[in-house]
């Protein structure tokens, strides 16, 4: 494959590679001012609205780095499981609805 920035001939390492080197992608970005959409949404975690400036800013869920982790870090497991009994194994349900639902089956 050719590089589209320096023209070197290379082998792509991953079948997304477009550049030789890193230092080639980031020139050819710099130079060809890449511009992303402008896109308006509500921070998955905090529900701040975001716009985005459209200059190499492709976020489109959280509105920071900060706001990404806090959605994506587990919780603990006292509050995403479910003891049957004392000497049990835990369960894990994937939503409220799936735990209310067996609770509702179990306590019939």
């Amino acid at each position: 494959m050719k590089c589209p920035n320096c023209g070197k001939e290379f082998t792509m390492q991953t079948v997304v590679q477009k550049y030789c080197s890193t230092k080639c992608g980031v020139q050819y970005r710099r130079h060809h001012r890449i511009v992303y959409p402008v896109i308006t949404f509500d921070c998955a975690n905090c529900g701040k609205k975001v716009v985005t400036d459209g200059v190499m800013d492709k976020r489109t869920r959280f509105c920071c780095q900060e706001c990404e982790k806090k959605y994506w870090k587990h919780r603990p497991w006292d509050e995403r499981t479910k003891h049957r009994d004392a000497g049990s194994a835990r369960m894990h349900f994937h939503s409220i609805s799936e735990l209310a639902s067996y609770e509702r089956r179990t306590n019939e």
